[in-house]
């Protein structure tokens, strides 16, 4: 019997697979649709994320898998994707990454590239995937949850039982709605269809290479992404006449308008309607059931924060889960959830709505122009959890409670980063050997650093540092009773307080 049952195999969803295996979790995952996407949405995941695969054990397998590698920063526009008239549009508030703020960096791939690499190896973890299953029907008990579960190929139902479920079942979230948990936000802001064709202008296109472009000409309007023999294209519409009109023929046709070439085969392959939205939902979780990606929280493509976004939700929910299970934290950590990611769902929203504004001008609700734009680095690593202020600067960190853990290299090659990928760690300097000995009686790892300053403390203080790479707890210097100090900061943080 599995002890997490996972609705939706997309990105939050198989990440959610993988970082629970990687903490010991059996689960379950259901996905309605026979395989991964083909559609190459999401093309950033930021350094933030990749730390997350760092620990998980794939940042090397995601680099391999074939990020694009650019010709330019930013937004492309283009008259078409292959004529001469074309110019870069750089984001309003992108600043060159300091080499010393992580060990990783961006990386530029698609969705449908990355989700394979990450079922592969959450299945090499022990995680049972099973695609072409429906969710039918769920209960949510007191002690745990039942799924009812549709193979949509045989027809055959199972009931699954497991002690809680995670919904990463999209923006239009079934469970989500059965829970009864609404949304607040601007709501939707434009109607979109995202056309995918089989079409090679690889040669016509030359050494241009971009992650995605504004195309404006008469036949065609909107965005457009190339990926291999690919077109993506994304047209806003008319809700009220439809996706009917996007016919195969219609396809062809917006197809060779943005790339400029009349004569171009093209072959329709999908036609997938979505809705630019801005909206979080009122609670991350109901009794056993939480919400994780879109199901939770919807923003507009500008910045690439709404996938990396909800794999942090992963990230943040899966060693809370894992705790809980193994019986060393009480059901307060899991109230933190919803606590710690509703206030930076809704924090990563209104920066994705302020970049549209003041990227490409967009037409936004009134309320919009009241938000400050934060530079991508504090969206990325600077928001905090707890009490105090949502954000800081992660170049000037604080290093108090709330806030991630900084990058330090504590020998070569390995940064701290690899240290709370094995779970609770606990960092001290060379005067620290009363906490590397209260340490051993707590179930976490210890051990000394070289730069204690990284972290604001003494050679003879202490830091304690989440599965998540978050700060648990400080002590600046030596402590009288470190061994009743160090145990009272893991019974607050595993009770939730």
């Amino acid at each position: 019997m599995p002890e997490v049952v996972i609705v939706g195999g997309s990105l939050v969803g198989l990440s959610a697979a993988l970082f629970l295996r990687t903490h010991g979790v059996d689960v379950l995952l259901a996905e309605r649709h026979p395989g991964t996407s083909i559609h190459p949405r999401t093309p950033g995941y930021n350094a933030r994320t990749m730390e997350l695969f760092r620990a998980a054990g794939v940042e090397e397998a995601v680099r391999a898998a074939g990020p694009w590698k650019l010709n330019g920063t930013g937004l492309l526009w283009a008259e078409t994707l292959t004529g001469p008239n074309h110019r870069w549009l750089a984001p309003p508030n992108t600043a060159a990454q300091p080499e010393d703020l992580s060990p990783c960096t961006d990386v530029v791939m698609s969705q449908d590239v990355l989700e394979p690499v990450l079922r592969a190896h959450a299945e090499a973890l022990g995680a049972e995937l099973r695609f072409g299953t429906e969710l039918e029907s769920f209960g949510n008990h007191a002690d745990g949850v039942t799924a009812t579960l549709l193979d949509r190929e045989t027809g055959t139902r199972t009931t699954v039982e497991a002690a809680y479920l995670i919904a990463a079942d999209g923006a239009g979230s079934g469970i989500r709605a059965a829970l009864g948990i609404g949304r607040s936000g601007i709501g939707v802001l434009e109607h979109v269809v995202s056309i995918m064709v089989r079409a090679d202008i690889r040669k016509e296109l030359g050494d241009r290479s971009f992650a995605i472009a504004q195309v404006n000409n008469p036949g065609f309007t909107g965005m457009a992404r190339v990926v291999g023999d690919k077109l993506a294209l994304h047209v806003t519409y008319d809700p009220g006449e439809g996706v009917a009109q996007f016919t195969p023929d219609r396809c062809v046709e917006l197809a060779r308008a943005a790339a400029g070439l009349p004569d171009l085969d093209v072959e329709p392959l999908e036609v997938l309607p979505w809705a630019n939205t801005a909206a979080v939902a009122d609670a991350f979780s109901a009794g056993r059931v939480f919400l994780a990606g879109d199901a939770a929280h919807v923003m507009p493509p500008s910045g690439a924060y709404g996938a990396n976004t909800g794999i942090q939700d992963a990230a943040n929910l899966a060693w809370k889960l894992a705790r809980v299970l193994r019986g060393q934290a009480g059901p307060g950590l899991l109230a933190t959830y919803d606590a710690e990611r509703r206030p930076v769902a809704r924090l990563t929203m209104e920066q994705a709505l302020a970049t549209g504004r003041d990227w490409f001008g967009a037409d936004l609700p009134a309320e919009v122009h009241a938000i400050e734009l934060l530079d991508t680095a504090i969206v990325k690593f600077g928001y905090r959890y707890g009490a105090g202020e949502p954000y800081e600067d992660p170049r000037r960190p604080g290093c108090t409670p709330g806030s991630r853990a900084p990058h330090v290299w504590v020998e070569p090659g390995v940064s701290t980063v690899d240290l709370w990928a094995g779970g609770l760690v606990l960092l001290t300097g060379s005067e620290g050997t009363a906490w590397l000995e209260a340490a051993t009686r707590l179930p976490l790892t210890a051990r000394r650093v070289p730069d204690t300053k990284a972290f604001g403390i003494t050679g003879s203080g202490a830091v304690l540092i989440r599965p998540d790479g978050f700060i648990a707890w400080r002590a600046e210097t030596a402590d009288a009773r470190p061994g009743a100090t160090l145990a009272a900061a893991c019974e607050a943080l595993l009770a939730g307080a």
